[in-house]
């Protein structure tokens, strides 16, 4: 487990001594900020904890997080709020969110492995984007790890201001209880109304049962 997870780090470790792993967190919720995570493990550092955040249990993804903190070199955190996503849209704000976590790094890494397709580009940085980063590299899943974590601790304060959405839950993504939330008592001022089903909710001539029946909402 911990060799598959490592296969990225195996082949450039030689070359590429410091190696960064990018990620993000929260990019798909219909509310509250997106974080994004740059991790740097010391060269050839294994542990089976450290995987993709998603099949983690969340006691398993605090240990993970404290461990990384502890044994990482370095790590950074950037947050984008609602407003900025919507601003930007959501692709514009991770890429932005992802070049400044790497720019505010103490020491320049040799290597930056960023989780998805997307390109990102910074002069002077070497980046390479993985798709299933997060399941191939130790870096990219340490910074998952990060990314998720803060964005769940967030989002489980947010929810004692907004009570009504679930968020300690939910963390912000529409599942059916926070879809019923939003078309029972309304958005806040940290749902994205570019996101649906807020945006057609939102519009003058919306057919709100229709809307309901079309996302299964009771």
């Amino acid at each position: 487990m911990v060799k598959k997870s490592l296969d990225l780090e195996l082949r450039f470790w030689k070359d590429y001594p410091i190696i960064a792993g990018v990620d993000e967190a929260g990019r798909g919720a219909l509310a509250g900020p997106i974080i994004v995570a740059a991790v740097v493990l010391p060269t050839g550092f294994q542990n089976p904890l450290i995987q993709d955040s998603k099949i983690l249990n969340p006691s398993q993804r605090k240990r993970a997080y404290r461990l990384v903190k502890k044994e990482a070199l370095e790590y950074n955190i950037i947050a984008k709020s609602a407003r900025e996503v919507e601003t930007k849209n959501p692709l514009a704000a991770t890429k932005e969110a992802m070049a400044e976590t790497l720019a505010n790094l103490k020491n320049k890494p040799d290597l930056c492995l960023v989780d998805g397709q997307e390109k990102v580009v910074m002069e002077g940085f070497k980046i390479v984007s993985v798709v299933g980063g997060d399941r191939r590299s130790i870096n990219i899943a340490a910074a998952s790890i990060v990314a998720k974590v803060t964005r769940d601790t967030i989002m489980q304060k947010l929810h004692k201001k907004y009570p009504l959405y679930d968020w300690f839950g939910n963390k912000g993504y529409p599942n059916n209880a926070h879809l019923a939330a939003i078309f029972q008592h309304g958005i806040c001022d940290l749902h994205r109304q570019t996101y649906e089903p807020i945006k057609s909710l939102l519009k003058p001539d919306c057919d709100k049962k229709k809307l309901a029946e079309k996302y299964k909402i009771a």
